[in-house]
């Protein structure tokens, strides 16, 4: 079930309990760096931390309050750091989570003349703070003016919450590991460059999984059907098929199926419909084209066909060429000719043709991500509280579930255990 919503008057945060906008003002957008050949630049000067504005307060809103100039003030922050570049952090990212969970609230982190200076959506659940869309969301941190200075402590009290549970945190201030007791985990991409056939060339040498995928997708080809890529899927029926094959695998698999609970279906609905309500500083596109590389975030299906059978699909986000490869899938039926692979091979193939300039896998060290990928970064997760009974709790529930992943015949006891509880873990979604 889908929580209910926060009431404004709970998400209230600054001291007198009244929100101030100091958005009428546009003098802030006169303010705002850009970013040239990789600096910070404020006019024709190099901003430094001194004249970098302080936080003064930090108001937390429902998403919904925000107004079109607060949106368009997160993109314009969001485009000076390229550790934002992930659609986990647009907007429209936020839009969409809360156009179907009705919960996600926004601290907006101010100057003292009222000029936003960070935005971090996040959810309250049992008196912690989450990212906005849960474990769906691959990237985390507060969206904020270079250098601007993060005080957890207080971004805390003013949402309300004895800590933040955070499980990708991307550009994570080296301070903030020692003080938090934060651990990393690497994530991966592939930058492709201008040349993706190329890229792909690189990886057949590489990677002999890679190299041997040509002849099995050769092989498709001649006993099932012509091989062909469709980038961009529009049909719904296909992208249920996608989530039905994603669904089998998680149980076939034995882990927690993200889309037991209805919101996790409906995000994904609504990112693929490219429909939202909520201002996205884009008009809606709703339909396929050939380009990507100036999408705002939409949702994306790939199919990869056999004739006029549909034998693996993804489910992503585009943006601005920016694939984030979020949920492959595959009908298990055509498992010989790993088309999982074949898919991905085709879509990178394809890339360069359709204005993808970089696919991101992520965070999590799975096998084939580094095979697939050449750019590996670090993510940081843990609890980000001053309260030491709470990292306390946090850390002994981290090391019971490291220990389960150690026990002999683990695959046994996640059959069981999910077996007896097929919802076993499911707070990380609620």
């Amino acid at each position: 079930m889908t929580p209910p919503p926060s009431t404004p008057s709970d998400s209230l945060a600054n001291g007198s309990g009244e929100r101030s906008n100091g958005d009428s003002d546009p003098a802030w957008r006169r303010q705002l760096p850009v970013q040239t050949a990789g600096r910070i630049l404020d006019g024709d000067s190099a901003i430094t931390r001194a004249n970098r504005p302080d936080v003064h307060r930090i108001d937390v809103v429902a998403f919904s309050e925000l107004t079109a100039d607060d949106l368009d003030r997160w993109e314009q922050i969001r485009a000076l750091t390229d550790d934002f570049r992930p659609p986990f952090f647009a907007a429209r990212f936020a839009a969409a989570v809360d156009a179907v969970r009705k919960d996600v609230l926004t601290a907006v982190l101010r100057a003292k003349d009222g000029t936003p200076q960070g935005f971090f959506p996040f959810h309250r659940v049992g008196g912690v703070g989450v990212p906005a869309g849960r474990f769906l969301n691959d990237a985390q941190n507060v969206i904020a003016v270079p250098g601007l200075n993060i005080d957890w402590t207080e971004l805390a009290r003013a949402a309300k919450v004895r800590a933040f549970n955070l499980h990708a945190i991307v550009g994570c201030d080296p301070t903030w590991v020692t003080r938090y007791h934060l651990q990393s985990v690497q994530a991966f991409r592939a930058d492709l460059g201008h040349d993706s056939e190329d890229y792909l060339d690189r990886l057949e040498h590489e990677h002999r999984t890679i190299g041997k995928q040509g002849q099995k997708t050769r092989k498709l080809g001649r006993e099932i059907g012509p091989v062909r890529l469709e980038m961009d899927c529009r049909c719904p029926e296909i992208l249920k098929q996608t989530i039905a094959w994603k669904r089998a695998q998680y149980q076939r698999t034995h882990i927690l199926d993200l889309f037991l609970p209805d919101w996790t279906r409906d995000l994904i609905e609504t990112l693929h419909a490219n429909s939202l309500e909520q201002p996205g500083r884009q008009a809606d596109l709703p339909f396929a084209h050939e380009g990507f590389s100036n999408d705002s975030l939409r949702g994306i299906c790939s199919v990869l066909w056999a004739g006029d059978q549909p034998v693996a699909t993804h489910i992503g986000m585009i943006e601005q060429g920016r694939l984030h490869y979020w949920f492959p899938a595959y009908d298990p039926a055509y498992s010989r000719y790993s088309p999982g692979t074949a898919l991905f091979t085709e879509i990178i193939r394809a890339a360069t043709s359709h204005g993808i300039q970089c696919v991101d896998m992520g965070y999590g060290e799975q096998p084939y991500k580094k095979k697939q990928t050449g750019t590996t970064t670090q993510v940081v997760h843990g609890t980000i509280t001053d309260s030491r009974w709470h990292r306390m709790a946090f850390a002994a529930e981290a090391r019971m579930v490291q220990a389960l992943k150690r026990v002999p015949m683990k695959e046994a006891v996640k059959r069981a255990i999910r077996t007896i509880k097929p919802s076993a873990g499911i707070k990380k979604l609620k």
